[in-house]
């Protein structure tokens, strides 16, 4: 799957993404922004932050963020994260995608703790007694 990121369009932007992301090149959901109608802003073209693709610690410092700007408890900040963090598009350069190697393929089993599990021998294997 393609993955995309986008970066700020200037220093001075650099720098507050530095203090509001904690890094300067974000993952997005999209390639193209998306016209938003926004309380803040009104009408303006967003990228929505891949909340998959970023570190949890990230997703919890964003929500604390926004708790504090919006004057909202913590969970519910948390809640609006994870559903969506808009971006503003005219803030940052248009998103490019990103080549991901392909990783190796994991054998773990789908259900780990299956292995914690004996297993009994199977009933077919044995002959059946027969009773008279």
């Amino acid at each position: 799957m393609a993955q995309f990121v986008i970066t700020p369009i200037n220093e001075n932007r650099a720098k507050r993404w530095e203090k509001v992301y904690g890094r300067t090149e974000l993952p997005v959901k999209y390639a193209l922004p998306h016209l938003a109608c926004t309380q803040r802003w009104g009408d303006v073209p967003v990228y929505y932050l891949d909340s998959a693709a970023v570190p949890a610690a990230l997703l919890d410092r964003l929500a604390t963020f926004e708790a504090r700007r919006a004057g909202i408890s913590y969970q519910e900040a948390r809640l609006a994260v994870r559903r969506e963090w808009l971006i503003r598009a005219d803030e940052c350069q248009p998103a490019r995608q990103v080549m991901t190697t392909p990783t190796a393929v994991s054998w773990q089993p789908a259900f780990p703790f299956l292995q914690q599990v004996p297993l009994r021998p199977s009933r077919r294997s044995q002959p059946r007694a027969r009773f008279i």
